[in-house]
Protein backbone atom coordinates (compact mmCIF):
# COMPACT_ATOMS: atom_id res chain seq x y z
CA UNK A 1 0.00 0.00 0.00
CA UNK A 2 2.31 1.90 0.80
CA UNK A 3 4.52 1.86 -2.33
CA UNK A 4 1.31 2.74 -4.22
CA UNK A 5 0.80 6.19 -2.44
CA UNK A 6 4.91 6.89 -3.05
CA UNK A 7 4.79 5.48 -6.58
CA UNK A 8 1.23 7.38 -7.16
CA UNK A 9 3.07 10.67 -5.74
CA UNK A 10 5.84 10.27 -7.53
CA UNK A 11 3.57 10.32 -10.75
CA UNK A 12 1.80 13.69 -9.59
CA UNK A 13 4.95 15.38 -8.60
CA UNK A 14 6.76 14.50 -12.36
CA UNK A 15 2.89 15.99 -13.77
CA UNK A 16 3.80 18.87 -12.09
CA UNK A 17 7.32 19.72 -13.28
CA UNK A 18 6.26 18.45 -17.06
CA UNK A 19 2.86 20.74 -16.86
CA UNK A 20 5.37 23.74 -15.14
CA UNK A 21 7.88 24.03 -17.68
CA UNK A 22 4.92 24.49 -20.73
CA UNK A 23 3.37 27.10 -18.59
CA UNK A 24 6.78 29.63 -19.36
CA UNK A 25 4.95 32.18 -20.97
CA UNK A 26 3.50 35.40 -19.66
CA UNK A 27 -0.46 35.72 -19.70
CA UNK A 28 -1.52 38.26 -17.84
CA UNK A 29 -0.21 41.96 -17.16
CA UNK A 30 1.20 42.77 -13.84
CA UNK A 31 0.01 46.47 -13.76
CA UNK A 32 -3.41 45.85 -14.83
CA UNK A 33 -4.60 42.45 -14.27
CA UNK A 34 -5.86 41.77 -17.89
CA UNK A 35 -4.82 38.60 -20.63
CA UNK A 36 -4.83 41.42 -23.96
CA UNK A 37 -0.75 40.95 -24.14
CA UNK A 38 1.37 41.64 -27.42
CA UNK A 39 4.96 39.47 -27.07
CA UNK A 40 7.37 41.87 -28.96
CA UNK A 41 10.33 40.18 -29.70
CA UNK A 42 13.98 42.34 -29.86
CA UNK A 43 17.61 40.84 -31.16
CA UNK A 44 20.11 42.02 -28.96
CA UNK A 45 23.30 42.12 -30.90
CA UNK A 46 25.67 42.45 -28.24
CA UNK A 47 24.33 38.95 -26.30
CA UNK A 48 23.42 37.70 -29.68
CA UNK A 49 20.20 36.38 -28.19
CA UNK A 50 16.59 37.36 -28.70
CA UNK A 51 14.68 39.13 -25.98
CA UNK A 52 11.28 39.26 -25.71
CA UNK A 53 9.00 41.88 -23.91
CA UNK A 54 5.41 42.16 -23.73
CA UNK A 55 2.96 44.90 -24.23
CA UNK A 56 -0.05 45.54 -22.83
CA UNK A 57 -2.85 46.13 -25.18
CA UNK A 58 -5.45 47.80 -23.00
CA UNK A 59 -6.00 51.22 -23.60
CA UNK A 60 -5.28 52.78 -19.94
CA UNK A 61 -2.24 50.79 -19.63
CA UNK A 62 0.09 50.40 -22.25
CA UNK A 63 3.18 49.19 -20.02
CA UNK A 64 5.61 47.15 -21.29
CA UNK A 65 7.64 44.94 -19.47
CA UNK A 66 9.90 41.42 -19.31
CA UNK A 67 9.24 38.41 -18.00
CA UNK A 68 11.02 38.14 -14.57
CA UNK A 69 12.47 41.89 -15.01
CA UNK A 70 11.55 45.28 -13.64
CA UNK A 71 9.74 47.25 -16.27
CA UNK A 72 11.63 50.01 -18.40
Amino acid sequence: MKKTIVFLLLIVIIGFALVSCEKEAVTYCPFCGQSNLEAVEKFNKETARTEIYYKCTNSNCKKVFAAGKNPY
